[in-house]
């Protein structure tokens, strides 16, 4: 049923793309804000505290759902998970906008791809400025922004959907990924005036452990569908701690993407702090154009559609055991 539910929700997903001002993420907000100012007391303990009740919370609250759903009707817990996953899911939510930045460039109007750039950003960082960044810095920061992304919306997602009972899976990475981003952000103490990473430092390590096993199999899934051995090279060419954390994450995600494709998507500062031989993974991979971006779509695609077709040979195997 979890591969089925997958299937649908992705035609689901091409057909109408989750608005961003839904109220189901404006009730996650609500509440996350509402938690951080009633216990956001200076402590990391009490992010601890807020942690739990927001993603302990929505994991258990799904579980009893997916469960009287499931002892009524099988159909009912295959639409708990869809609608779940609906909101979860979101390859199109990056996939469209770099179609868009690609088609522009190829135009010659960097100004239209700077613009969409900004407001696809702008929807996780409202502070963000494109102001001073060329063309190739454009193209660079799309592919970062959007293979983070596809792994943050579909690769993690969809690990912890097949791992956990029901949706819970699908909540618990989302829920994670969200606070780690929200508490810790500039303002995001709000009215106490304390340092974000005070309250959302344990949120920010919660998901770093959550998310250290699904960053490496994103990172595997680039380069099994991409130059296999581009990808190892920059892999092993990383010297970035291997204790789970969001910026050690980050970094294997795109030094493998880059590997795979053939483009430099770490940026300069990036490369020469994380790689052991900057000035060689420089220049062995291509400055990133307009092309490139296609590539990092079908990059995506090509791993998803890998992972799916993994997930349906272990259904059928437990299927017929």
């Amino acid at each position: 049923m979890s591969w089925i539910a997958l299937i649908l929700t992705l035609l689901l997903e091409q057909v109408r793309a989750t608005p961003s001002d839904n109220p189901v993420y404006a009730g996650a907000t609500a509440w996350a804000d509402r938690v951080a100012r009633n216990l956001n007391a200076g402590k990391p303990r009490h992010g601890a505290y807020g942690w739990l009740l927001v993603v302990g919370l929505g994991v258990a609250l799904t579980l009893v759902v997916f469960e009287l759903a499931r002892s009524w009707f099988w159909v009912a817990a295959l639409g708990v998970d869809v609608f779940v996953l609906f909101f979860a899911l979101g390859f199109r939510q990056f996939s469209h906008p770099i179609t868009r930045i690609q088609k522009a460039l190829e135009q010659g109007d960097v100004d239209e791809a700077r613009r969409v750039f900004v407001q696809w950003r702008r929807q996780t960082d409202p502070g963000f400025d494109a102001t001073e960044i060329n063309e190739t810095e454009i193209v660079r920061q799309s592919i970062e922004f959007g293979l983070l992304a596809s792994h943050r919306h579909v690769f993690g997602v969809l690990f912890w959907f097949v791992i956990l009972p029901g949706p819970c899976g699908a909540v618990l990475y989302r829920l994670s990924e969200y606070l780690a981003r929200h508490w810790n952000r500039a303002g995001s103490a709000g009215e106490l005036g304390i340092a974000p990473d005070l309250f959302g430092q344990f949120a920010q390590q919660a998901y770093a452990w959550i998310d250290w096993l699904p960053a490496r199999l994103t990172a595997l899934g680039f380069a099994i569908v991409g130059d296999f051995e581009g990808a190892a090279h920059c892999w092993r060419s990383l010297s970035v701690d291997s204790r789970p954390s969001v910026t050690s994450a980050r970094t294997l995600i795109l030094a493998a993407a880059g590997g795979a494709m053939g483009v430099q998507v770490l940026s300069a500062v990036d490369a020469a702090r994380y790689m052991d031989a900057a000035a060689q993974e420089g220049a062995a991979l291509a400055e990133p154009g307009p092309e490139a971006l296609r590539s990092a779509v079908g990059l995506a695609w090509r791993a998803m559609v890998l992972w799916m077709l993994l997930l349906l040979l272990l259904t059928m195997a437990a299927a017929l055991s």
